[in-house]
């Protein structure tokens, strides 16, 4: 642990940026480590926050050192040469959503808003107001609302998810990294998985369906992505496309009232995230989505919660898409739907889980629920 410890400690000391096409990468060599990480608590001033409907995309943070790095906005530019101490990083220290302004006053014009537990860099800061990049959106916080320093280390350490996107055409995925492995599968090119620990220098273990699949490290690319915040045109734009997508959902089984297609949809990331494990561990995952659909620091339907940015690995990479509109979820999913969506749950009010390790929580099966 102390060595791991040393590890991040020492990468996190000098990062690169770079920015394509006004996108910004933070290059930021972070190992995802299981901290139990305090919630901070702090004011909410109606003022500079309004309730979240949804989380913003995702900011990738590299470890490749980047080169021809430019980015414009707001009249910042970041050289090429230009590095970022771990100071740098800012995370959102609120439960819900903070408006960023074109200035550094509480009546200038709203240009985006940055969610709970997304991230970004500063690129000044001041005792009261702060200039920040968080994906394409430039802006004003006031620095109340906003987490520095270690606390912001802390918080995106536990709050990022380590994700390996294949980039061979196509790769074999074994069972091990030891002599005894076996070929359990292939993965193609683009396809994303959920790291849940790199094996030494050659190896990276991943979430592959129920089971954990090692890959070799030479045919992915290995990033730590923290949620970012979003301009007031990339909301309007989502929203649309959200709204197009939820019309498709519901024609695509026209025979489906409203809430049976919440429940049908519910199953199905039950399914996608659980098949495999027992029906308390169902019950589990599925628990964690409305918990986080009542607790008022998400967005407060299903189909939202779903669907929020950067939220759920299914989702992200289709397989949710494509088991919805195959009718895959199995009776068991249905069952702890339907359940949940009655007011039961198994973990209490916990909002998070993952593929257990380290990570300190309550266990059911491959999850650890936090």
């Amino acid at each position: 642990m102390k060595q791991r410890d040393r590890e991040i400690g020492t990468l996190l000391e000098k990062v690169r940026i770079k920015s394509i096409a006004k996108r910004l990468c933070i290059g930021l060599a972070l190992l995802i480590l299981p901290f139990f990480v305090t919630a901070h608590s702090y004011a909410d001033t109606a003022s500079e926050f309004l309730a979240s409907e949804n989380v913003g995309a995702s900011l990738v943070l590299s470890a490749d050192a980047y080169n021809n790095a430019a980015t414009n906005g707001l009249g910042v530019k970041l050289k090429a040469s230009e590095e970022i101490e771990s100071e740098d990083l800012v995370m959102v220290a609120l439960t819900s959503t903070l408006n960023v302004r074109s200035e550094g006053d509480p009546d200038a014009e709203i240009v985006g808003k940055i969610y709970r537990d997304c991230g970004g860099i500063v690129l000044e800061r001041g005792e009261t107001w702060s200039l920040i990049e968080s994906g394409d959106l430039i802006g004003w916080c006031n620095n109340k609302y906003l987490l520095f320093d270690q606390d912001a280390i802390d918080l995106a350490k536990d709050v990022g998810t380590m994700t390996a996107t294949v980039t061979a055409a196509c790769t074999p995925v074994y069972s091990s990294s030891g002599d005894d492995k076996e070929i359990i599968g292939y993965a193609s090119e683009k396809t994303l998985f959920e790291v849940i620990y790199e094996d030494g220098e050659d190896w990276v273990c991943v979430a592959y369906d129920e089971l954990d699949g090692f890959i070799k490290t030479e045919f992915v690319e290995v990033e730590f992505i923290i949620d970012h915040g979003e301009t007031i045109e990339a909301i309007r734009e989502r929203r649309r496309k959200e709204a197009e997508e939820k019309k498709k959902l519901v024609r695509r089984n026209e025979a489906i009232a409203a809430d049976n297609d919440t429940l049908k949809m519910l199953a199905t990331i039950i399914w996608c995230e659980s098949r495999g494990e027992s029906y308390e561990g169902q019950l589990a995952v599925g628990s964690v989505i409305m918990n986080r659909v009542r607790s008022g620091a998400y967005p407060n339907s299903v189909y939202d919660v779903i669907f929020a940015s950067g939220q759920f690995s299914p989702v992200k990479t289709g397989s949710f898409q494509k088991a919805y509109e195959n009718n895959s979820a199995n009776d068991n999913a249905y069952k702890a739907a339907q359940e949940v969506l009655d007011g039961y749950t198994n973990v209490g009010d916990m909002t998070h889980f993952r593929r257990k390790g380290n990570r300190e929580g309550y266990i059911i099966g491959n999850h650890v629920f936090y």
